[in-house]
């Protein structure tokens, strides 16, 4: 089962905003948006295990989760799948290098998210690990990250969690229980990369988000899932 809480945070709440958003798509009839594809990479350095951590002033793919308005959100390089990226782990290498000025040197996809269909800006999310190639440290663009800082998982998330969007701050969680980079890619190569679609349950006060395979999920959101993929 997928981790639901870490430290103070709930990885499953979700804001009043968007159980307003919610209940207007459920009770409208509405159908969801079709995802765009996007990338999110979590770079990684040892020892001991580091990510990169970005607070943004904007939002990217992961844009207004948790709040109506994005304002310091931390996370990880990550934007919206171009005509021009070969495929979205392309998407992902350009980011790096937008966002940091570095090159990626070895990349693994870690997991995949879709944007509950209540919301009406949808994303089909890669979250991939990466390392830097020899010789590159990251530095902040201007333009992009307000702050930008290596951190160990743990600490990250539970600094940072309660400005993450769930897909991120869950990564985060899970790297935690990680103690080299190699550990890390070793398990993104067992990983399954099905697309998570996160679903409100309202037999929890206040609903809280489920995951497929979990009691209650749903059966016919895989479908929803795979009809409305970036792919």
């Amino acid at each position: 089962m997928a981790i639901q809480q870490f430290g103070k945070w709930d990885l499953r709440g979700v804001s009043d905003h968007a159980l307003r958003r919610a209940e207007e798509y459920y009770t409208s009839g509405s159908r969801p948006a079709r995802a765009e594809r996007a990338a999110s990479v979590i770079l990684l350095r040892e020892a001991p295990l580091r990510v990169y951590m970005m607070r943004h002033v904007t939002g990217g793919p992961f844009a207004d989760s948790k709040t109506a308005t994005v304002v310091n959100r931390y996370g990880f390089p990550s934007g919206i799948h171009k005509p021009d990226d070969a495929d979205v782990a392309s998407t992902g290498v350009r980011e790096v290098e937008e966002e940091t000025g570095s090159m990626v040197a070895l990349q693994r996809a870690w997991a995949r998210w879709l944007t509950p269909e209540y919301e009406p800006d949808r994303y089909d999310v890669w979250i991939y690990v990466a390392t830097l190639a020899e010789g590159f440290q990251p530095r902040a663009n201007p333009r992009e990250p307000e702050y930008a800082t290596w951190l160990g998982p743990e600490q990250a998330v539970c600094q940072y969690g309660g400005q993450m969007s769930m897909p991120e701050a869950t990564a985060l969680a899970e790297l935690s229980n990680f103690t080299t980079v190699g550990e890390v890619f070793a398990a993104a190569e067992q990983r399954p990369m099905e697309p998570l679609l996160p679903r409100l349950n309202y037999n929890f006060d206040p609903p809280r988000l489920l995951l497929p395979g979990e009691e209650n999920y749903p059966e016919y959101a895989t479908t929803i899932a795979e009809a409305t993929s970036g792919w």
